[in-house]
């Protein structure tokens, strides 16, 4: 099918881009018109449009339904890795967690929140982390809470098997020996009993949140970068209100900050900077 290549009304442009931004809180300006045709070829093949221009036009004229959702979920990023950016694993692994261990004996319960976890990697990451580091917290209820906004890559996460190219994003070989299990066609299953204490659950940032647990550690990394200020000033408020206490933590990305909050504190170990209720 050949698609209609003319060039893009910007007035339609900008109608999608407030379409976006209105429902799943990414900002998108001009720069990021070449998302449009690279992210939504597929849909304008799947759905008959005539091109782009003929998406664009039906997206701002129809109420959002089903075709729409698909367009705010191709405009998102979905790149990640296991392990990726080590930094603030190894943070992790020498500080926080310990931290943690030591002021949760008595409870021996640690709850964690992956608020962005795309297809998977990060919460499997922590679940690897946490059994290859602190075998004293065997007998521990762990539970990681693992949410998106794309439904797409929660049902991948939750499938837990990764192709070649992925599973060799980030892991050791000795890891994936360990944690993972080769299937006849070449790809690799986690293991049943990291799968077991990851819970994937649908999750729109910007819309009502559900009734959860509080949490010891918050990890929303490369999230907030793709919102205004207004929606993330909001966001990080209702952060704060899910960390369990003041020995929570909280991890943005590496190039994120939320200094504008005068709520948290800051520390700054390494090269990682991690948020903590004052």
């Amino acid at each position: 099918m050949n698609l209609d290549s003319s060039p893009l009304d910007q007035t339609d442009v900008e109608g999608f881009f407030s379409l976006v931004e209105k429902n799943i809180g990414v900002a998108l300006d001009a720069s990021k018109v070449y998302l449009i045709h690279s992210r939504l070829s597929s849909i304008v093949t799947e759905h008959r449009f005539a091109g782009h221009s003929a998406l664009l036009r039906f997206l701002i004229t129809n109420p959002v339904g089903e075709i729409h959702w698909q367009a705010f979920e191709a405009m998102t990023t979905n790149e990640t890795s296991f392990f990726r950016d080590i930094h603030p694993f190894e943070i992790l692994k020498t500080t926080i967690f310990p931290d943690l261990i030591h002021k949760r004996k008595d409870s021996r319960e640690l709850n964690i929140w992956s608020a962005a976890s795309s297809t998977g990697q990060e919460p499997y990451s922590i679940a690897i982390l946490l059994r290859e580091h602190f075998p004293e917290l065997t007998g521990w209820k762990i539970r990681i809470l693992a949410t998106d906004i794309s439904e797409q890559a929660l049902e991948k996460a939750s499938l837990g098997i990764y192709n070649q190219t992925e599973i060799q994003r980030g892991l050791s070989e000795a890891q994936i020996q360990r944690h993972f299990k080769k299937l006849p066609n070449g790809y690799y299953e986690i293991n049943p009993d990291l799968r077991s204490i990851v819970q994937f659950k649908q999750m729109n940032l910007i819309q009502d949140w559900p009734l959860m647990a509080k949490f010891d550690l918050i990890l929303i990394r490369n999230v907030l970068i793709y919102f205004n200020q207004v929606t993330k000033s909001q966001i990080v408020k209702r952060l704060y209100t899910q960390l369990l206490d003041s020995s929570s933590y909280l991890i943005l990305g590496s190039s994120e900050s939320i200094l504008f909050d005068q709520t948290y504190k800051i520390v700054q170990l390494d090269r990682v900077s991690y948020y903590q209720k004052r």
